[in-house]
């Protein structure tokens, strides 16, 4: 097995990536198949291109690759038939992923990842069954979104690329981008159609997304900022759409969508706000009426996601005894739960207990006691833990004695807000900061295991990026490395988001354990492993 990295460093951190996915350079992994009906406008600008360009390679041991911009395949052009009986063995057929985590490194997964010409010599691909060829890919990037549209790829029998394939492929790449300039003014007539029909009803809120195009009538214009877009956008795939989303704004407002017929990615959106909405600071810190009235409060989450600011609303800082778990632990202080409770009463304070999950049996089973003890009197005793179907017997019981229990939704299951999340995570810092769309469309594609506390930090360094170049519009560019990609999560269908959910929150409960998560889903290790890499999910 080749252990060693090679020279090359942008091979070698391709390598890197592909090894951390779980491949190893002697798997032969089988293909993942999709459907790839959506990458139709890009196959339909490339097919004629691609036709004269098998011509000219006739009678070379030469084929070119076509993937779209989630690197599944679309299209293999070749003469020579021994070259595609090796192809479709090694799994180049119709829609195969061929990202780094699905097939390793190659002029397909890798271009995609760098998003720039990659030259891959033979025994520069990671995995073993690809080393006989040699290959240059080169991103097909839209001419008016300036978005990666696809990938081509020119693949050869041979331990090193032949230098003239280079111009070969630009000039297909460059034919293709022209074709899809032309069909990208055609869909935008019909978008714009579709939009002016729907805003005929002036009392209606309208907007319509195009791959390159953002429409909205007056009523609209009023109610969405720059990042609404990137969630509408989101919305725009998904067949089991949510009935309302949450705006910038923090208004809650009713979605009506309607796909534009036979242009992909394109749909015209109804909107209609809700009499009952909230602020937007109630988006992240206002605890339910409920919650403030209750005796006893379990607020149950995963680390990140507000659990304390929630308690301290509860209970006010100023007004609560703190036992912070984690920090006595770490720092190897005793707990006196009994003296710490009667200080409280005595004070005619509330508790807050974070991190009480983290209690043995004996300390769980007295804050029971105490619990059930609680008058309606006295102020509240507030126990923060983990989500509740990871807890412990007796931390289960003690959180199902509290006469209120409040959960805390990781980030990754409010997708929909998060565009307004993060404007208000901004505004909270600098009221003049805005959030641009390309950055709400990258923070929409992320996994967010941090929850909000990486969101803010995340926030926090873009924001001083947008300040130090003077802007008060937070873009793509000013977010961290590796925060800044759509990855393929964002633009999966609602069926493939509930199966990514299912895995990432089945992963997460075993502890990262593959065997576990495929047991508890009742699916092999190798399945998990092959929707793992399907789904995009960081593992």
């Amino acid at each position: 097995m080749t252990t060693r990295l090679p020279q090359r460093s942008v091979i070698a951190a391709s390598w890197q990536r592909a090894r951390s996915s779980g491949l190893e350079p002697t798997d032969r992994p089988d293909p993942v198949l999709t459907d790839v009906s959506s990458a139709d406008p890009l196959l339909d600008a490339a097919r004629p291109v691609l036709a004269r360009a098998a011509e000219t390679l006739n009678g070379t041991p030469t084929a070119l690759l076509l993937v779209d911009h989630q690197s599944r395949m679309v299209a293999r052009v070749s003469a020579d038939a021994t070259l595609e009986r090796r192809l479709a063995d090694a799994g180049a057929v119709s829609g195969a992923a061929f990202h780094e985590g699905a097939m390793g490194t190659t002029a397909l997964g890798t271009t995609a990842e760098v998003r720039g010409d990659v030259v891959i010599n033979g025994a520069e691909h990671y995995l073993e069954q690809f080393r006989s060829l040699s290959c240059f890919g080169q991103p097909i990037i839209h001419p008016s979104t300036r978005r990666v549209a696809g990938i081509l790829c020119m693949t050869q029998v041979s331990a090193h690329l032949n230098p003239l394939s280079v111009p070969l492929v630009r000039g297909v790449v460059n034919d293709i981008a022209e074709r899809l300039l032309s069909r990208s003014h055609s869909d935008h007539r019909l978008v714009i159609a579709a939009f002016e029909q729907a805003a005929e009803r002036r009392d209606t809120a309208v907007a319509a997304i195009g791959d390159d195009l953002q429409l909205s009538n007056a009523l609209a214009a009023q109610l969405l900022a720059p990042a609404d877009f990137g969630t509408l956008r989101l919305l725009v795939e998904q067949d089991d759409r949510p009935p309302a989303i949450t705006l910038v704004s923090g208004v809650v407002v009713d979605v009506h969508a309607d796909r534009v017929p036979t242009v992909a990615h394109a749909a015209v959106f109804r909107l209609r706000p809700r009499l009952e909405d909230l602020p937007p600071a109630e988006l992240i810190h206002t605890p339910p009426p409920a919650a403030q009235t209750a005796t006893t409060v379990a607020i149950c989450g995963e680390p990140g996601t507000g659990r304390s600011t929630r308690a301290f609303q509860v209970v006010p800082r100023d007004a609560a005894t703190v036992v912070d778990v984690p920090g006595a632990l770490l720092d190897g202080t005793p707990l006196d739960l009994a003296a710490t409770l009667r200080l409280a009463r005595g004070r005619g304070q509330g508790v807050v207990i974070d991190g009480a999950d983290l209690l043995d049996d004996h300390a769980l089973r007295l804050l029971q006691t105490a619990i059930g003890a609680r008058t309606p009197a006295e102020p509240p005793i507030v126990i923060v833990t983990g989500p509740a179907d990871s807890l412990s017997p007796s931390a289960s019981a003690l959180i199902a004695r509290c006469r209120r229990r409040t959960t805390m939704p990781p980030l990754r299951q409010r997708t929909t807000e998060l565009a307004a999340l993060g404007q208000q995570l901004l505004h909270s810092r600098e009221p003049k900061f805005e959030l641009g769309t390309d950055a709400a469309d990258a923070l929409v594609s992320q996994e967010w295991p941090g929850n909000l506390a990486e969101l803010a930090m995340v926030l926090g360094e873009a924001a001083d990026n947008a300040q130090s170049r003077g802007s008060r519009t937070v873009d793509v560019a000013d977010l961290p490395d590796g925060y800044r990609s759509s990855s393929r999560a964002s633009r999966l269908l609602g069926l493939e988001q509930a199966e990514r959910l299912a895995i990432v929150e089945a992963l997460e409960t075993a502890g990262g354990n593959k065997s576990n998560a495929a047991k508890s889903l009742g699916i092999s290790r190798t399945t998990l492993y092959a929707r793992i890499r399907a789904l995009g999910i960081r593992s």
